[in-house]
């Protein structure tokens, strides 16, 4: 079996014209149509600037956010350090008081009076058991309000 094929002799230069004005075309379509979209999607000067502010705002709102959640936190570890100091506060004066009951003894051994050393640790640690309360209370009043803050942020 042969095949025959008849073909019609073309010159390369209307080959060439012909290729030449179809890219042309399709060229000058495609940036008609980029530069459409480009004009479309292209903000004005002042599209751009209120975008801009947009974004500064946020992004400050954003770092104000992070510092309420970072005192919140501190809030906390502060009110814990607190309640763990008052704590101990109370464990050293039921200690200094017993030891305040044995002052003779001490004396007798040691060859020294006691008395005035317990006195005034006692005293300073007996307003630190009285300060410490109010403090807290305070801080947890402050935490509790910031927390609200936050909360009402978040919604």
């Amino acid at each position: 079996m042969s095949a025959r094929m008849e073909t019609e002799p073309v010159s390369w230069e209307q080959t060439e014209t012909r290729d030449h004005e179809l890219t042309q075309r399709t060229l000058s379509g495609i940036e008609v149509e980029r530069f459409e979209a480009e004009k479309v999607a292209a903000p004005s000067p002042e599209a751009e600037r209120r975008a801009s502010r947009r974004e500064e705002r946020a992004a400050l709102e954003a770092q104000e956010w992070d510092k309420r959640i970072d005192r919140r936190e501190q809030m906390r570890m502060e009110i814990k350090r607190g309640k763990e100091l008052l704590e101990q506060v109370q464990t050293e004066l039921a200690t200094l008081r017993s030891r305040l009951e044995e002052w003779p003894g001490y004396e007798t051994v040691c060859g020294k009076n006691p008395l005035s050393e317990y006195m005034q640790t006692i005293a300073a640690k007996e307003r630190i058991e009285q300060y410490l309360p109010v403090w807290l209370k305070r801080r947890e009043e402050e935490l509790h309000s910031l927390s609200r803050e936050i909360e009402r942020g978040a919604c």
